[in-house]
């Protein structure tokens, strides 16, 4: 190899080495990309949108006993449009156990006690969004 070959080589190597990739996400959230953890204790669904469209359907893996307190909390911030997104939390009857319609801004917690009736607990989400900017924060945990 000649000397120009090698000069062009090392330059090569330098300046790709010295490359930087994207600057992290501060949240730790990319854009129009959900972070979903869907475990036996906690389902959460995280998302920082940019006029995202989106309709996801999750099968939870926690399987709640009427001794399960759930934890439900909603946290919406940032959001802008005109766009309706909504949130479905199915049960095992296939009817809807809870619902939220978001519309704007908003801090939502709550806890539940379950029925005996395991047909009545959440078992699956369904989670839809026209145009959604924002950022959202659903979480649903058993104690």
């Amino acid at each position: 190899m000649n000397k120009i070959g090698c000069l062009l080589l090392i330059t090569g190597l330098l300046v790709g080495w010295n490359c930087v990739g994207p600057e992290e996400p501060e949240d730790g959230l990319i854009e129009d990309l959900p972070a979903v953890v869907n475990t036996t204790e906690v389902f959460t669904f995280n998302l920082k949108g940019n006029n995202y469209f989106f309709e996801e359907e999750y099968t939870l893996s926690m399987k709640p006993d009427s001794n399960t307190v759930l934890t439900t909390s909603l946290i919406v911030t940032n959001w802008s449009g005109s766009d309706t997104s909504r949130i479905f939390m199915i049960n095992a009857s296939d009817t809807t156990y809870a619902w939220f319609q978001i519309t704007g801004n908003l801090t939502y917690t709550a806890t539940d006690s379950l029925s005996n009736d395991t047909k009545f607990h959440p078992s699956n989400i369904q989670i839809e969004g026209t145009n959604f900017s924002g950022t959202m924060q659903f979480s649903l945990f058993k104690d």
